[in-house]
């Protein structure tokens, strides 16, 4: 029965039917789109088409009638068909390895789509791994495991040298806005400590320890933290000169080289400083010792 268009929708029986008298297509029942969704089959699994979810298939790794292994946007999975006779075989495998999966899982960043080369050895070890061969398939993705280690190790330590160099980089702004022979002589110092903290960097890339759980952010103020402790080494390294504490042999070179060369030293040597206010702080408690029993035995 087609609706029509004026007063008068249709004649049944001889009788006119007001358009009124039918139901309006508010009052027709919802259908479930989702129950009358055909249910797609592995084969039927296309690219830059939904999967049973609903969700965009990016990329297919392998397809079968038993199962098929894709990728959307943030995950990488698994459709196995229920009307195959081996389906709960294939599922009981597939749940074998979920341990090894997790491991990989918690270690991929939010957008998969950058590291596709490891999402290929992801959809290969579980293609194995569903076909009966385990052990292949959990060596498989332990080595995707050690790459995504290692890619997220690189990336850190880039993170943490970026954030030092952008500080150094500030430094040494502020000592060209005032004239390098005009800015405050511990300034310069500062940056040539900032200096000497990033040939330290640099020297120990390859060495750098970096937590591979760790977020941009706190890569990034690591590094910033470390070029700190160089500029507070540098500045304890000018009042230790200045004061005759250490390092003053420096104070008779010409033209503060001596202030640069020690500040340099002081920002990449980072234990350099800590270690000479050890010392002191020994030799103040050696020296306090003496006057404690001289005053005790005064006592008695």
């Amino acid at each position: 029965m087609q609706l029509g268009i004026g007063q008068y929708t249709n004649i049944i029986d001889g009788q006119k039917i007001k358009r009124e008298d039918f139901v309006t297509k508010n009052e027709i029942p919802e259908i479930d789109l989702a129950e009358n969704r055909k249910h797609k089959v592995p084969y039927d699994f296309k690219i830059n088409e939904n999967d049973n979810d609903n969700v965009k298939v990016e990329k297919i790794y392998s397809k079968f009638p038993e199962f098929v292994v894709y990728r959307t946007k943030t995950v990488i999975r698994i459709d196995i068909n229920d009307n195959h006779e081996k389906n709960q075989e294939l599922t009981a495998l597939h749940q074998k390895l979920g341990v090894d999966l997790a491991k990989i899982y918690s270690l991929l960043p939010d957008n998969i789509r950058s590291i596709e080369s490891i999402n290929r050895l992801i959809g290969r070890a579980i293609t194995v791994n569903i076909g009966g061969d385990a052990e292949s398939a959990k060596a498989i993705l332990a080595h995707a495991v050690e790459r995504v280690v290692k890619l997220k190790t690189i990336k850190g330590r880039l993170q943490y040298a970026a954030s030092a160099m952008a500080v150094v980089c500030l430094i040494c702004v502020l000592s060209w806005a005032m004239g390098l022979q005009q800015a405050p002589l511990l300034l310069n110092m500062a940056l040539c400590g900032a200096l000497g903290g990033i040939m330290s960097i640099a020297l120990s890339f390859s060495s750098l320890e970096i937590d591979v759980d760790a977020s941009a952010k706190v890569n990034c103020l690591i590094g910033f933290s470390r070029i700190l402790i160089a500029v507070t080494a540098s500045i304890f390294a000018y009042f230790a000169i200045k004061s005759d504490v250490a390092f003053s042999f420096v104070s008779k070179a010409p033209e503060n080289a001596g202030f640069y060369m020690i500040a340099m030293v002081a920002g990449f040597a980072e234990m350099l400083v800590p270690n000479i206010m050890s010392n002191i702080g020994k030799e103040n408690r050696d020296a306090d010792i003496p006057i404690i029993r001289k005053s005790g035995n005064e006592a008695d």
